[in-house]
């Protein structure tokens, strides 16, 4: 059975550093945009038990390009990126779990050697803070502990990072491009977040400032260099139109985003049984 994790939203791109550019998720005039349930990030490479064995023929939707293994009754989606690994934990029917639910550390080799990585939750995914090499091989061991309960699965790619200028929505939300910056805007109940890359979807954590303009209210934002996000409180955040305007060193630009709504707190609550059927 296909197992499918459906995304609300495409992100537009704009090429013009000379103006504020428009992301429409309903179109996608450069060809950058990725569909997060589309079949080519579909992992195919069957069934598997809690150590990532395959044990049979099903498929398994990756919405952020990465790697999926089966930890217990979950599923795990790994994206390696220079600023570290992301991992994005769902149920048995691939619907995201909260991040905050879960512990667990992972074992990384990459250019700096091996360490052992405490996860930290960040929004939608559990993230280790990993010094990793655009474009170079690396593994990870994860541990995930929720419940009192601990699976572990590896994960390695070939080569970290997405491709120049990729759009994969890697927060659920919708991304936007200008000149050789990225964001990312994924509203949470109550709270306006953007994410800031640059043309590699690296992280941008330095000399950040921002502002939305959501109707007719400035909303400021706050960075957090930990995770190069901006966010802002604001009643309904998603459910309107919005223009954001961000500082990066002396660069300044401004995108602006559709609205996406997110879902209402009682969707992220993690309950219930989550038996592993397929």
């Amino acid at each position: 059975m296909r197992l499918l994790l459906p995304l609300l939203l495409l992100a537009a791109c704009s090429t013009d550093p000379g103006a504020p550019a428009q992301a429409d998720p309903a179109a996608a005039p450069h060809g950058h945009d990725h569909d997060a349930a589309a079949a080519p990030h579909d992992h195919a490479g069957g069934d598997h038990d809690a150590e990532g064995h395959a044990t049979g023929a099903h498929t398994h939707a990756s919405p952020h390009g990465g790697e999926v293994k089966v930890l217990g009754a979950n599923h795990v989606e790994a994206v390696f990126t220079p600023g570290g690994i992301l991992f994005y934990v769902s149920d048995a029917s691939q619907t995201a779990l909260p991040a905050s639910t879960f512990t667990g550390s992972a074992v990384v080799k990459g250019p700096a050697g091996v360490e052992t990585i405490a996860l930290t939750p960040m929004g939608d995914h559990l993230h280790a803070m990993a010094k990793l090499t655009h474009g170079q091989p690396a593994t990870a061991v994860l541990t995930l502990t929720a419940d009192g309960k601990a699976a572990s699965a590896p994960f390695e790619v070939a080569a970290v990072g997405l491709t120049e200028h990729d759009h994969t929505a890697l927060h659920g939300g919708q991304v936007g491009m200008w000149g050789d910056y990225h964001l990312e805007y994924a509203p949470d109940w109550g709270t306006h977040r953007v994410w800031v890359s640059d043309a590699k979807r690296v992280p941008v954590t330095t000399a950040v400032t921002g502002s939305l303009k959501d109707g007719d209210t400035v909303v400021p934002l706050t960075f957090d260099a930990a995770t190069g996000m901006l966010s802002g409180a604001a009643e309904g955040a998603g459910t309107r139109p919005v223009m954001v305007d961000v500082k990066v060193g002396e660069t300044s630009f401004s995108l602006g985003f559709n609205a996406a709504p997110p879902k209402p707190p009682a969707a992220h609550e993690h309950g219930g049984e989550h038996g592993h059927t397929h």
